[in-house]
Protein backbone atom coordinates (compact mmCIF):
# COMPACT_ATOMS: atom_id res chain seq x y z
CA UNK A 1 0.00 0.00 0.00
CA UNK A 2 1.48 3.33 -1.04
CA UNK A 3 1.24 6.18 1.42
CA UNK A 4 -1.04 9.13 0.81
CA UNK A 5 1.09 12.22 1.59
CA UNK A 6 -1.60 13.39 4.02
CA UNK A 7 -1.33 10.17 6.06
CA UNK A 8 1.53 9.74 8.51
CA UNK A 9 3.68 6.64 8.42
CA UNK A 10 2.30 5.63 11.81
CA UNK A 11 -1.29 5.96 10.59
CA UNK A 12 -0.46 3.97 7.47
CA UNK A 13 0.92 1.22 9.69
CA UNK A 14 -2.29 1.13 11.75
CA UNK A 15 -4.43 1.06 8.59
CA UNK A 16 -2.40 -1.85 7.23
CA UNK A 17 -2.80 -3.80 10.45
CA UNK A 18 -6.54 -3.05 10.57
CA UNK A 19 -7.07 -4.21 7.00
CA UNK A 20 -4.81 -7.20 7.55
CA UNK A 21 -7.15 -8.75 10.12
CA UNK A 22 -9.23 -10.16 7.26
CA UNK A 23 -6.51 -12.72 6.58
CA UNK A 24 -5.96 -13.78 10.20
CA UNK A 25 -6.64 -17.40 11.09
CA UNK A 26 -7.84 -18.45 14.53
CA UNK A 27 -4.40 -19.82 15.53
CA UNK A 28 -2.82 -16.52 14.44
CA UNK A 29 -5.28 -14.58 16.60
CA UNK A 30 -4.47 -16.80 19.57
CA UNK A 31 -0.76 -16.24 18.96
CA UNK A 32 -1.33 -12.47 18.94
CA UNK A 33 -3.23 -12.70 22.22
CA UNK A 34 -0.34 -14.63 23.81
CA UNK A 35 2.09 -12.04 22.48
CA UNK A 36 0.02 -9.24 24.01
CA UNK A 37 -0.07 -10.99 27.38
CA UNK A 38 3.73 -11.21 27.30
CA UNK A 39 4.16 -7.64 26.05
CA UNK A 40 1.14 -5.47 27.04
CA UNK A 41 2.81 -2.32 25.67
CA UNK A 42 3.05 -3.68 22.13
CA UNK A 43 0.76 -1.16 20.40
CA UNK A 44 1.01 -2.85 16.99
CA UNK A 45 -0.32 -6.14 18.34
CA UNK A 46 -3.00 -4.32 20.30
CA UNK A 47 -4.16 -2.42 17.20
CA UNK A 48 -4.17 -5.66 15.20
CA UNK A 49 -6.44 -7.32 17.76
CA UNK A 50 -8.54 -4.17 18.09
CA UNK A 51 -9.26 -4.40 14.36
CA UNK A 52 -9.96 -8.13 14.50
CA UNK A 53 -12.38 -7.94 17.42
CA UNK A 54 -14.20 -4.98 15.82
CA UNK A 55 -15.25 -7.09 12.84
CA UNK A 56 -18.86 -8.01 12.20
CA UNK A 57 -20.34 -11.24 10.94
CA UNK A 58 -23.74 -10.27 9.63
CA UNK A 59 -25.03 -7.77 12.18
CA UNK A 60 -23.21 -9.33 15.12
CA UNK A 61 -19.67 -9.04 16.37
CA UNK A 62 -17.59 -11.90 15.02
CA UNK A 63 -17.24 -14.09 18.13
CA UNK A 64 -19.27 -14.77 21.26
CA UNK A 65 -16.50 -13.59 23.58
CA UNK A 66 -15.58 -10.66 21.41
CA UNK A 67 -17.25 -7.88 23.41
CA UNK A 68 -15.27 -8.79 26.54
CA UNK A 69 -11.99 -8.85 24.62
CA UNK A 70 -12.83 -5.69 22.73
CA UNK A 71 -13.81 -4.04 26.02
CA UNK A 72 -10.43 -4.88 27.53
CA UNK A 73 -8.56 -3.45 24.53
CA UNK A 74 -10.58 -0.23 24.38
CA UNK A 75 -10.35 0.23 28.17
CA UNK A 76 -6.56 -0.11 27.93
CA UNK A 77 -6.42 2.61 25.30
CA UNK A 78 -8.68 4.89 27.34
CA UNK A 79 -6.52 4.44 30.42
CA UNK A 80 -3.15 4.56 28.65
CA UNK A 81 -3.59 6.42 25.33
CA UNK A 82 -6.60 8.71 25.77
CA UNK A 83 -5.07 11.41 23.56
CA UNK A 84 -4.69 9.14 20.52
CA UNK A 85 -5.07 10.96 17.22
CA UNK A 86 -5.31 10.06 13.54
CA UNK A 87 -6.58 6.63 12.53
CA UNK A 88 -6.24 5.13 15.99
CA UNK A 89 -8.02 8.05 17.62
CA UNK A 90 -10.88 7.73 15.11
CA UNK A 91 -11.27 4.01 15.75
CA UNK A 92 -11.21 4.57 19.48
CA UNK A 93 -13.88 7.28 19.28
CA UNK A 94 -16.20 5.27 17.05
CA UNK A 95 -15.84 1.96 18.91
CA UNK A 96 -18.60 3.08 21.30
CA UNK A 97 -21.25 1.79 18.88
CA UNK A 98 -19.94 -1.77 19.35
CA UNK A 99 -20.84 -2.07 23.03
CA UNK A 100 -24.01 -3.00 24.86
CA UNK A 101 -25.27 -0.58 27.55
CA UNK A 102 -23.47 -2.12 30.54
CA UNK A 103 -20.06 -2.23 28.83
CA UNK A 104 -20.60 1.23 27.33
CA UNK A 105 -21.42 2.59 30.80
CA UNK A 106 -18.17 1.26 32.22
CA UNK A 107 -16.14 2.74 29.37
CA UNK A 108 -18.02 6.02 29.68
CA UNK A 109 -16.97 6.20 33.32
CA UNK A 110 -13.36 5.45 32.37
CA UNK A 111 -13.45 8.36 29.94
CA UNK A 112 -14.92 10.71 32.53
CA UNK A 113 -12.11 9.81 34.92
CA UNK A 114 -9.58 10.75 32.25
CA UNK A 115 -11.46 14.00 31.62
CA UNK A 116 -11.17 14.86 35.33
CA UNK A 117 -7.46 14.04 35.37
CA UNK A 118 -6.63 15.79 32.07
CA UNK A 119 -9.19 18.57 31.99
CA UNK A 120 -7.02 20.92 29.91
CA UNK A 121 -6.16 18.39 27.21
CA UNK A 122 -8.48 19.16 24.30
CA UNK A 123 -7.73 15.89 22.54
CA UNK A 124 -8.73 13.83 25.57
CA UNK A 125 -11.92 15.85 25.99
CA UNK A 126 -12.71 15.56 22.29
CA UNK A 127 -12.07 11.81 22.17
CA UNK A 128 -14.20 11.34 25.28
CA UNK A 129 -16.99 13.49 23.86
CA UNK A 130 -17.01 11.63 20.56
CA UNK A 131 -17.09 8.23 22.29
CA UNK A 132 -19.72 9.16 24.87
CA UNK A 133 -21.83 11.06 22.34
CA UNK A 134 -22.80 7.83 20.54
CA UNK A 135 -25.15 6.96 23.42
CA UNK A 136 -25.20 10.06 25.63
CA UNK A 137 -25.76 13.15 23.50
CA UNK A 138 -25.87 15.74 26.28
CA UNK A 139 -22.63 14.68 28.00
CA UNK A 140 -20.87 14.21 24.66
CA UNK A 141 -21.95 17.63 23.40
CA UNK A 142 -20.73 19.36 26.57
CA UNK A 143 -17.32 17.69 26.28
CA UNK A 144 -17.05 18.61 22.61
CA UNK A 145 -17.73 22.27 23.43
CA UNK A 146 -14.91 22.19 25.98
CA UNK A 147 -12.59 20.53 23.46
CA UNK A 148 -13.53 23.17 20.89
CA UNK A 149 -12.65 25.96 23.32
CA UNK A 150 -9.23 24.41 23.90
CA UNK A 151 -8.59 23.42 20.28
CA UNK A 152 -10.73 25.61 17.99
CA UNK A 153 -8.86 24.45 14.88
CA UNK A 154 -9.31 20.70 15.38
CA UNK A 155 -12.77 20.31 13.79
CA UNK A 156 -14.37 18.82 16.91
CA UNK A 157 -17.75 20.38 16.09
CA UNK A 158 -17.73 19.03 12.54
CA UNK A 159 -16.76 15.56 13.71
CA UNK A 160 -19.40 15.46 16.41
CA UNK A 161 -22.35 16.36 14.20
CA UNK A 162 -21.43 13.41 11.96
CA UNK A 163 -22.22 11.18 14.94
CA UNK A 164 -25.42 13.04 15.75
CA UNK A 165 -26.55 12.75 12.12
CA UNK A 166 -26.32 8.97 12.48
CA UNK A 167 -28.24 9.09 15.76
CA UNK A 168 -31.24 10.61 13.96
CA UNK A 169 -31.86 7.25 12.25
CA UNK A 170 -32.66 5.49 15.54
CA UNK A 171 -34.04 8.36 17.65
CA UNK A 172 -37.73 8.73 18.60
CA UNK A 173 -39.59 10.88 16.08
CA UNK A 174 -40.23 13.70 18.56
CA UNK A 175 -36.50 13.89 19.34
CA UNK A 176 -35.34 14.06 15.73
CA UNK A 177 -36.10 17.74 15.18
CA UNK A 178 -34.13 18.70 18.27
CA UNK A 179 -31.12 16.87 16.88
CA UNK A 180 -31.63 18.51 13.48
CA UNK A 181 -31.65 21.96 15.10
CA UNK A 182 -28.41 21.05 16.87
CA UNK A 183 -26.80 19.82 13.64
CA UNK A 184 -27.71 23.02 11.82
CA UNK A 185 -26.59 25.45 14.50
CA UNK A 186 -23.37 23.64 15.45
CA UNK A 187 -22.59 22.68 11.86
CA UNK A 188 -22.82 26.28 10.68
CA UNK A 189 -20.58 27.34 13.55
CA UNK A 190 -18.10 24.68 12.46
CA UNK A 191 -18.13 25.96 8.88
CA UNK A 192 -17.53 29.53 10.06
CA UNK A 193 -14.80 28.87 12.60
CA UNK A 194 -13.11 25.48 12.09
CA UNK A 195 -10.44 24.79 9.52
CA UNK A 196 -9.54 21.43 7.99
CA UNK A 197 -11.82 18.48 8.56
CA UNK A 198 -14.42 17.64 5.93
CA UNK A 199 -16.53 20.76 5.28
CA UNK A 200 -18.39 19.04 2.44
CA UNK A 201 -19.67 16.40 4.86
CA UNK A 202 -20.65 19.10 7.35
CA UNK A 203 -22.52 20.90 4.57
CA UNK A 204 -24.40 17.70 3.73
CA UNK A 205 -25.40 17.04 7.34
CA UNK A 206 -26.54 20.64 7.81
CA UNK A 207 -28.37 20.80 4.48
CA UNK A 208 -30.24 17.53 5.07
CA UNK A 209 -31.37 18.70 8.52
CA UNK A 210 -32.28 22.16 7.23
CA UNK A 211 -34.37 20.75 4.36
CA UNK A 212 -36.36 18.69 6.84
CA UNK A 213 -37.05 21.77 8.97
CA UNK A 214 -37.69 24.14 6.06
CA UNK A 215 -34.68 26.32 6.88
CA UNK A 216 -33.86 27.00 3.24
CA UNK A 217 -31.55 29.95 3.89
CA UNK A 218 -29.29 27.61 5.86
CA UNK A 219 -29.19 25.27 2.87
CA UNK A 220 -28.21 28.22 0.68
CA UNK A 221 -25.40 29.04 3.09
CA UNK A 222 -24.09 25.48 2.73
CA UNK A 223 -24.36 25.72 -1.06
CA UNK A 224 -22.06 28.75 -0.94
CA UNK A 225 -19.54 26.85 1.20
CA UNK A 226 -19.65 23.88 -1.16
CA UNK A 227 -18.92 26.05 -4.18
CA UNK A 228 -15.95 27.58 -2.37
CA UNK A 229 -14.38 24.10 -2.13
CA UNK A 230 -13.72 24.17 -5.90
CA UNK A 231 -14.06 20.41 -6.24
CA UNK A 232 -16.23 18.53 -8.77
CA UNK A 233 -18.17 16.53 -6.20
CA UNK A 234 -18.73 19.59 -4.00
CA UNK A 235 -19.98 21.46 -7.07
CA UNK A 236 -22.32 18.56 -7.79
CA UNK A 237 -23.64 18.61 -4.22
CA UNK A 238 -24.19 22.36 -4.47
CA UNK A 239 -26.26 21.88 -7.63
CA UNK A 240 -28.32 19.07 -6.12
CA UNK A 241 -29.10 21.03 -2.96
CA UNK A 242 -29.99 24.04 -5.10
CA UNK A 243 -32.41 21.74 -6.91
CA UNK A 244 -33.96 20.53 -3.66
CA UNK A 245 -34.41 24.12 -2.51
CA UNK A 246 -35.98 24.97 -5.87
CA UNK A 247 -38.50 22.14 -5.48
CA UNK A 248 -39.55 23.44 -2.07
CA UNK A 249 -40.13 26.80 -3.72
CA UNK A 250 -42.18 25.14 -6.51
CA UNK A 251 -39.59 25.88 -9.19
CA UNK A 252 -39.55 22.51 -10.96
CA UNK A 253 -37.69 23.76 -14.04
CA UNK A 254 -34.79 24.98 -11.92
CA UNK A 255 -34.75 21.68 -10.01
CA UNK A 256 -34.56 19.69 -13.25
CA UNK A 257 -31.77 21.90 -14.57
CA UNK A 258 -29.82 21.40 -11.33
CA UNK A 259 -30.31 17.64 -11.51
CA UNK A 260 -29.08 17.30 -15.07
CA UNK A 261 -25.82 19.23 -14.73
CA UNK A 262 -23.07 16.67 -15.32
CA UNK A 263 -19.38 17.54 -15.38
CA UNK A 264 -16.16 15.48 -15.25
CA UNK A 265 -15.56 14.14 -11.76
CA UNK A 266 -19.21 13.92 -10.78
CA UNK A 267 -20.15 10.74 -8.92
CA UNK A 268 -23.34 8.87 -8.10
CA UNK A 269 -24.07 10.64 -4.80
CA UNK A 270 -27.14 9.50 -2.85
CA UNK A 271 -28.66 12.95 -2.44
CA UNK A 272 -28.75 13.38 -6.23
CA UNK A 273 -30.97 10.29 -6.47
CA UNK A 274 -33.13 11.71 -3.71
CA UNK A 275 -33.78 14.77 -5.88
CA UNK A 276 -34.50 12.47 -8.83
CA UNK A 277 -37.11 10.55 -6.83
CA UNK A 278 -38.82 13.75 -5.74
CA UNK A 279 -39.01 14.88 -9.35
CA UNK A 280 -40.27 11.47 -10.48
CA UNK A 281 -43.07 11.70 -7.92
CA UNK A 282 -44.04 15.05 -9.46
CA UNK A 283 -44.49 13.40 -12.84
CA UNK A 284 -41.08 13.86 -14.41
CA UNK A 285 -40.01 10.96 -16.60
CA UNK A 286 -37.82 12.15 -19.48
CA UNK A 287 -35.51 14.15 -17.20
CA UNK A 288 -35.10 11.18 -14.83
CA UNK A 289 -34.16 8.91 -17.74
CA UNK A 290 -31.59 11.50 -18.88
CA UNK A 291 -30.26 11.71 -15.34
CA UNK A 292 -29.78 7.93 -15.20
CA UNK A 293 -28.12 7.95 -18.62
CA UNK A 294 -25.71 10.64 -17.46
CA UNK A 295 -24.25 8.21 -14.91
CA UNK A 296 -23.08 5.73 -17.51
CA UNK A 297 -19.83 4.30 -16.19
CA UNK A 298 -20.55 5.57 -12.68
CA UNK A 299 -23.11 2.89 -11.81
CA UNK A 300 -23.34 -0.73 -12.91
CA UNK A 301 -24.91 -1.41 -16.28
CA UNK A 302 -27.36 -3.78 -14.58
CA UNK A 303 -28.65 -1.08 -12.23
CA UNK A 304 -28.71 1.54 -14.97
CA UNK A 305 -30.73 -0.65 -17.35
CA UNK A 306 -33.12 -1.72 -14.59
CA UNK A 307 -33.83 1.87 -13.60
CA UNK A 308 -34.33 2.97 -17.20
CA UNK A 309 -36.76 0.10 -17.71
CA UNK A 310 -38.67 1.04 -14.59
CA UNK A 311 -38.99 4.67 -15.70
CA UNK A 312 -40.16 3.55 -19.15
CA UNK A 313 -42.88 1.49 -17.45
CA UNK A 314 -43.85 4.46 -15.27
CA UNK A 315 -42.58 2.67 -12.17
CA UNK A 316 -40.65 4.45 -9.43
CA UNK A 317 -36.94 3.54 -9.85
CA UNK A 318 -35.67 1.45 -6.95
CA UNK A 319 -32.66 3.68 -6.27
CA UNK A 320 -32.80 2.54 -2.62
CA UNK A 321 -31.65 -0.93 -3.69
CA UNK A 322 -28.24 0.67 -4.28
CA UNK A 323 -28.56 3.54 -1.80
CA UNK A 324 -30.48 2.16 1.24
CA UNK A 325 -30.31 5.56 2.94
CA UNK A 326 -32.87 6.84 0.41
CA UNK A 327 -35.71 4.75 1.79
CA UNK A 328 -37.17 7.76 3.56
CA UNK A 329 -35.87 10.55 1.36
CA UNK A 330 -33.83 13.47 2.68
CA UNK A 331 -35.00 12.69 6.21
CA UNK A 332 -32.89 9.54 6.22
CA UNK A 333 -29.71 11.06 4.77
Amino acid sequence: MSRNPSISEVDLRWVQLWIGVRALSEPEVEALERQLRDDPLNIAVRVHLFGYFSRYEGSELKRKDVERKLFEIVLWFIENKPASTGFLGFRLMTSARLFKPRAFGALRQAWLEQVDALSMDGTVLGNAGMFIGWNDFETGAALIERAYELQPAENWLGLFISIIALEIWTSPELYKDRLREYIIDVGLRSLRTESGGAPSMTCQHVSNAALCLGRLDDVRTCIDYLREENHPQCDQLANVYAGLVALRENNIDCAIESLLVMKPGYEAQPVAFCLAIELFDLGERESIARFIDNFEGKITEHDRNRWLDQVAKNKRPDFAAVFPQLRRGVKSL
